[in-house]
């Protein structure tokens, strides 16, 4: 664990998340474009359209954090909005930001984006698991109580850089959480174990990732259908993100059946993907001779 607290001289950003994302981003695009290099395909095209598809990522990424968790501080201050390098951004409205910028770049450039998606997919996926893993060691995203072996404390203060010194000032929200449920005594300096529902997912990108490249292979020698590979990519982490929410302990009201509004939306498009996955399949058999 290693929750971060930036200062820049004139500002303090307390547990700042930004420079985790900002890892995950440069390790996946590096490893994007070794991908599309492999395939023979233009890394390039995909880094001079980067800058757009990283827009679209953060602008996903604020909406969905406003829509389902922080609703009522846009009417009390529109212009928190904009101010995204103070946190407040949720990984899955990024990756449907992200990837509607890219369907409309690459269709602008007239370019096969299934193809290029597909190729790309491991790599966004490690992307993904990596942006995880920097949500775990920053306290974000935390899970709820857990007695098994693995369960993970989470301290209550972070670390200021470049001085690296503890603050005490500012509260983790993960323990404020703790405290504020009756799970966690109020001098204690860690939450009661919690689950790591960050490294689950990050391990469950990485099973993706594998599930992609398995179905990669068997695509290659066929040359597609590439869409394939788009809805098990969206689809397989839509049910991901589904069945751990139930685990996450800064989960949103629920609206109806023990969901949350964020999780009619991710089974829906989870279903969806589904049925398209399975027209993908339906067409490859019809053109067979």
């Amino acid at each position: 664990m290693f929750p971060i607290h930036l200062n820049l001289g004139f500002k303090v950003f307390y547990f700042y998340e930004g420079f985790y994302f900002l890892l995950s981003i440069l390790g996946g695009s590096w490893l994007v474009s070794l991908r599309l290099r492999k395939a023979r395909l233009s890394p390039q095209l995909f880094l001079d359209n980067l800058i757009w598809i990283l827009v679209g990522a953060i602008l996903g990424a604020r909406i969905s954090h406003f829509l389902f968790w922080d609703f009522k501080a846009i009417p009390a201050d529109p212009l928190s909005f904009f101010r995204f390098w103070e946190g407040g951004l949720s990984i899955t409205g990024g990756i449907a930001g992200g990837v509607l910028a890219a369907f409309i770049r690459f269709k602008k450039e007239r370019v096969d984006f299934w193809h290029y998606f597909a190729v790309a997919s491991p790599a966004v996926l490690i992307g993904q698991a990596l942006g995880r893993v920097g949500c775990f060691l920053n306290g974000d995203a935390w899970g709820t109580p857990t007695s098994l072996p693995w369960g993970i404390s989470l301290p209550r203060f972070g670390v200021t850089l470049p001085s690296f010194v503890a603050n005490h000032q500012v509260d983790s929200e993960a323990w404020i959480w703790s405290v504020a449920k009756g799970f966690t005594d109020p001098s204690a300096l860690r939450t009661v174990p919690l689950h790591p529902v960050q490294l689950y997912e990050a391990l469950g990108d990485l099973a993706l990732a594998g599930l992609v490249i398995l179905l990669m292979r068997t695509l290659t020698a066929k040359n597609g259908p590439w869409s394939r590979v788009f809805w098990l990519h969206l689809g397989g982490y839509s049910f991901l993100r589904f069945g751990l929410e139930f685990l996450h302990g800064d989960r949103d009201v629920t609206v109806w059946a023990g969901m949350t509004a964020l999780q009619l939306g991710l089974i829906a498009f989870g279903m969806v993907s589904g049925a398209m996955y399975a027209r993908a399949m339906d067409h490859t058999g019809a053109h067979r001779p």
